[in-house]
């Protein structure tokens, strides 16, 4: 296969531009719609900022995941130790690929607990969209949502994808996510594979998914298998063969300790080991990465109950076993919260016929009789300690899960006379004040009360203090939470978590010790899926959930019986968990030491040259809106208003209220109100070509009479021959160069000078302008093309790819076939605007005499646009007449060799022959 497969040059009729001004907003929406290739060196490179920036500041190793994945296109596995958001790094890469379109759909595979917070993350940090669900239902909804849509992110378990992926493939997903790509490690060194590991094996060597990108922390479990399962879903994804070898070559090769047992590594081997490992594989360690982060100090704070609470607890524990699962979880959550969000819950209770309206009404009498609950005066006892420790620089946020109880505290905040602020989901606009307020150097207020809805994806890391008022039943909830003030980079040594939990109750006993268990587990760990895993405390199905647990739990507690012995057991298995996970870490970094930059490998990166922009994009909408006859005025916040209308237009997201009345449209390169504006000037005003369809200046026959009687002669007739064009100018090449997963455009500029061709046509009409009727050369323009020094870097590195790729497959030669023909550069040219002059000359026979007499001819070529002649034959003296005479009109005399009229050759010719007088020969005897 050649280096390059180039294309024809595609030439379609362009259509012609009234002004340059509109020629130049042309030339400036083809800059504005290039693809530019997946090649990111460094920040600046990123094209995906605009999204992002005002939520998210990514870590030096997050930006070097994305580079990473760009760079070894198009599968890369990431296995970066726990707590260094490889959640972060999976969603720049994702976001990376919206902005520069090469993905549009992407199927993200996830333990179902994660699945809320990818959804959460995705939006909060990088303003993607998703949906999620597990079941048969949810997962039909989500293909018929996708089958005609533009775009989607969908979200699912991989129990779904193990049953369900062939429904999934017909979304047409670009892009495959898999985090905790560890679930499908038992591929081999075992007796029966687990069938969901095989079916994604199928899936990644069918090639399904352009770009695949796996997550995990811990690649190996406690077997090398693992690693070796892995790497082997890697080469399928990638159509290489498995550098490892065969099962039997592995074991013999880097396993001592026996097949079965597979944890010893052969130590004469250990460097080639890892080399093949970190050729897949990209993985920053805790001490690499050199981020502080806060040490998280748990504890439980109990409040005794008041007698009524405790009747209270004793009354909705009589009626909790005559409710289903859900309505159970719920009414017992809100118990523990609020007085106020159980009268809540009981009155919708009612309503569906949950619940009978005698006990309803029981239990509604005994709650409003409560007037300040013991966690409100909890919570006063914390506030008053802060207030004693740092009078006027303390912070505390407070999270309920109810809007109820939300309300109860922040009554009582404001009665106690205590600065606070409101998180919910009902107003972000008064979210941004509050975050506002409670983030300047010296807080305008000290409290913060969120809800879960108002706390997506909000930093309020200025706070070091934070207190579960209601601890929610699912870890991955109170870790989110949990993360809003602890974070990397915090400027807090420690941040203090504080579950509020009613003393000798089920939330104590059951709730708060299993929370406080995991959540002190979870810091030191990092990850708590992997600790639900390791603790046997993850089934993905909904009987066995963590949440399905307590409720067990708390329900066998109400009716009596003693949960204690089972609850300790649970607890001792989160410890054991965490030592477990710990001594893997460990292990993991014996095994695997640190790597080198992966950055280092392969060839090297290709340096492309900025695209040029003739307008920025403020400038390029404002003279858009300007030919499309709209006029825009400048609001004093940075936002534009067209005229005559309520459209309001940004240029930056991020620095306007999106929940306003009237929020603006934003004009940002890759939202589909700027991808919108830029389509409307590519296919029109193509280009600026004149002279196209000039007329004659002046009557040809006068032309050539005036021509003729300039040397003494008389015209007789003249007739056209032919028209000459002549195009001088520059035309814009549109040059795309692809591989399979990665493409690179540039709009090229070359030079046209006088490249002739005859035609029989003017070239254009009625607009149009015929590129093939101005003598443009094919080759020329793709020659200089292949030229350019960028379309030379991009193909040099893709080459250079190739030959790795081609020798991974090693000698399977299908699989070399396919690699050959994905990483071969196609060059796609196509002439998308013209800007120059066509000269037109007229060829022109003119017959004629002198003197009235002979019967000459000329070509002559006249300028279309002067009526001057520009090409005329040459001119010589008639040594007879002494006239200057076109030489066309001259012939040579035999005996002399004088030049002389053609039609005074043959008295020239006697006169010397026989020695007389010229005048007194006879036109015509010659001969005699």
């Amino acid at each position: 296969m050649p280096d390059i497969l180039i294309q024809s040059l595609q030439a379609p009729l362009l259509k012609q531009s009234p002004n340059r001004e509109l020629f130049a907003l042309h030339r400036a929406a083809l800059e504005w719609d290039i693809q530019e290739p997946i090649i990111i060196e460094g920040p600046n490179d990123i094209k995906s900022e605009a999204s992002w920036r005002h939520t998210l500041e990514p870590f030096h190793h997050q930006v070097q995941n994305l580079i990473t994945f760009c760079r070894r296109l198009p599968v890369t596995l990431l296995a970066d130790d726990v707590g260094l958001g490889k959640t972060i790094s999976a969603g720049l890469i994702l976001s990376e690929l919206i902005s520069r379109k090469r993905v549009t759909k992407a199927l993200i595979v996830c333990p179902k607990i994660l699945m809320p917070q990818w959804k959460e993350e995705l939006q909060s940090k990088f303003k993607i969209e998703s949906t999620y669900g597990s079941g048969i239902q949810e997962i039909r909804r989500a293909v018929d949502s996708l089958k005609d849509a533009d775009h989607g992110i969908f979200i699912t378990t991989y129990a779904s994808v193990r049953s369900h992926m062939a429904m999934l493939e017909k979304s047409n997903f670009q892009m495959l996510i898999l985090d905790e790509a560890h679930k499908l490690r038992n591929l081999f060194g075992t007796d029966s594979a687990p069938q969901v590991a095989l079916r994604m094996r199928k899936t990644l060597a069918d090639r399904t998914f352009k770009y695949v990108l796996m997550l995990t922390a811990t690649p190996i479990h406690n077997r090398l298998w693992d690693l070796y399962s892995l790497i082997d879903l890697m080469t399928v994804a990638k159509g290489h063969q498995n550098p490892f070898g065969s099962e039997e070559r592995f074991a013999r090769r880097y396993i001592t300790d026996g097949s079965q047992q597979a944890r010893q590594l052969n130590p004469e081997h250990r460097d080639e080991f890892r080399g093949i490992v970190y050729g897949y594989m990209s993985r920053v360690r805790r001490a690499d990465a050199k981020l502080a982060f806060p040490v998280r100090k748990v504890k439980l704070h109990r409040v005794p109950p008041t007698s009524a609470e405790l009747k209270l607890i004793q009354v909705v524990g009589q009626e909790i076993l005559k409710l289903n699962k859900l309505a159970q979880i719920s009414l017992l959550k809100a118990l523990v919260s609020s007085p106020q969000a159980l009268v809540s819950q009981l009155k919708n209770m009612a309503a569906k016929g949950t619940m009978p309206e005698a006990s309803v009404a029981s239990i509604t009498d005994i709650a409003r009789q409560i007037d300040v609950t013991s966690k409100l005066r909890g919570l006063e006892t914390l506030t008053d300690q802060l207030r004693r420790e740092r009078p006027s620089d303390w912070r505390m946020v407070v999270f309920t899960q109810l809007l109820e109880t939300q309300k109860a505290i922040s009554e009582y905040l404001e009665l106690k006379g205590i600065r606070f602020g409101i998180i919910s989901g009902e107003s972000s606009r008064r979210n941004q004040e509050t975050i506002r307020r409670f983030s300047t150097s010296v807080p305008e207020i000290n409290v913060v009360v969120s809800t879960e809805a108002g706390a997506e994806g909000v930093n309020l890391q200025v706070a070091n203090v934070l207190v579960n008022y209601d601890l929610p039943w699912n870890p991955m909830i109170v870790e989110q939470r949990i993360g809003r003030i602890q974070r990397l980079g915090s400027r807090h040594a420690n941040v203090s978590i504080f579950n509020a939990i009613l003393e000798g109750t089920f939330e104590e006993r059951i709730v708060g010790r299993l929370m406080e268990k995991l959540q002190m587990a979870t810091s030191a760990i990092g990850d708590i899926d992997s600790l639900l895993e390791a603790a046997g405390l993850d089934s993905e199905g909904d009987e066995s959930s963590f949440e399905e647990m307590i409720r067990g739990l708390v329900v066998a507690s109400l009716a009596g019986k003693d949960v204690d012995e089972d609850t300790c057991l649970k607890v001792e298995s989160i410890s054991q968990a965490k030592l477990e996970i710990e001594k893997e870490e460990s292990e993991i970094n014996t095994l695997l030491g640190g790597m080198d930059d992966p950055l280092q490998k392969g060839p090297r990166a290709p340096k492309i040259s900025p695209p040029k922009r003739s307008f920025p994009v403020r400038e390029f909408v404002m003279a858009a809106l300007k030919a499309l006859g709209q006029k825009v005025l400048e609001e004093p916040n940075g936002v534009f208003v067209v005229e005559g209308t309520s459209e309001r237009i940004a240029f930056e997201e991020g620095v306007v209220d999106d929940e306003s009345i009237n929020p603006p449209v934003y004009y940002v390169p890759g939202r589909p109100r700027f991808d919108r504006l830029v389509g409307k000037f590519i296919s029109v005003d193509e280009c600026v070509v004149t002279g196209l369809n000039i007329q004659l200046r002046g009557d040809s026959d006068s032309i050539c009479q005036k021509w003729v009687s300039a040397f003494g002669g008389e015209a007789i007739r003249s007739s056209h021959t032919g028209t000459i064009r002549k195009f001088d100018g520059k035309a814009l090449l549109r040059t795309r160069l692809s591989i399979a997963h990665d493409s690179f455009e540039k709009i090229i500029e070359i030079d046209c000078t006088s490249k002739t061709h005859s035609v029989d046509k003017s070239g254009g009409n009625e607009g149009v302008v015929d590129p093939s009727k101005l003598g443009l050369d094919s080759e020329t323009l793709i020659g200089a093309a292949l030229q350019d020094p960028d379309v030379k870097e991009f193909s040099r590195f893709y080459l250079e790819r190739r030959a790795d790729e081609m020798k991974a497959a090693g000698d399977d030669e299908r699989k070399r076939g396919k690699l050959e023909d994905d990483f071969t550069p196609r060059l796609e040219p196509s002439l998308v605007g013209l800007t120059g002059d066509v000269t037109s000359t007229m060829e022109i026979n003119v017959r004629y005499q002198i003197n009235g007499q002979g019967n000459y001819s000329s070509l002559l070529q006249i300028d279309v646009g002067t009526g001057s002649v520009v090409l005329e034959p040459l001119f010589a003296m008639c040594e007879i007449t002494t006239k200057r005479v076109p030489c066309d009109c001259l012939g040579n005399c035999q005996g002399s060799g004088k030049r002389v009229l053609k039609h005074l050759l043959i008295k020239s010719e006697i006169s010397e022959l026989y020695a007389l007088p010229e005048h007194m020969v006879v036109c015509g005897i010659s001969g005699k």
